[in-house]
């Protein structure tokens, strides 16, 4: 947010405009994204959202649709209209995205840095493999996971370990900040 102002009985927000594609769009327009270009761009971008983890705040709806490709190659993390507070011990709301969301997003608590960690390997499972990861409820069941190199991927095993790491189903089971899932996947 840039700036903000109030006039007519209503506010208003300023925030920068964004001159890139969703990464959803661009799976759409290209099909699935290059395995090493990507984790490449999502670097700096996990780093960022562990400094906002580090603050108190989860971001609860990281997606294809909600990271943009910039025209410089980097990414940017929109709608921020979920983040929360990881401390103030309220109930949050119920928030699902088909194959993003982690089984803690089906209740009200429970959720903190693992539940971004799962959503962001979601969404580089999607973008890598052009498959939605099998949505974490069904695997409660017994649902299989296909590993991302069998459809496709090209990371190397250290990758898809920890990849695989931050889709776990079990919350305890996952990296529990983005510096271990990073130290792993780097």
């Amino acid at each position: 947010m840039l700036d903000f102002f109030s006039t007519n009985g209503t506010a208003y927000l300023v925030m920068e405009y964004l001159d890139g594609v969703t990464l959803q769009e661009k799976m759409k327009n290209e099909g699935r994204l290059p395995s090493q270009k990507l984790l490449e761009m999502f670097h700096p971008l996990m780093r960022d959202i562990g400094l906002l983890h580090s603050s108190g705040i989860i971001h609860r709806d990281i997606s294809p649709d909600n990271i943009m490709w910039m025209p410089d190659n980097t990414l940017k993390l929109l709608d921020f209209g979920c983040a929360r507070s990881m401390e103030d011990g309220k109930s949050m709301s119920v928030l699902l995205k088909h194959g993003f969301a982690p089984v803690e997003q089906y209740q009200t608590r429970g959720q903190g840095a693992w539940t971004d960690i799962y959503s962001l390997c979601a969404t580089l499972y999607y973008c890598i493999t052009g498959k939605l990861p099998t949505p974490a409820v069904e695997r409660l069941e017994g649902g299989a996971l296909m590993p991302p190199n069998e459809l496709g991927a090209e990371l190397s095993e250290k990758q898809q370990e920890a990849l695989l790491w931050g889709l776990e189903v079990q919350p305890a089971k996952r990296p529990q900040t983005m510096e271990l899932l990073m130290g792993q996947m780097y």
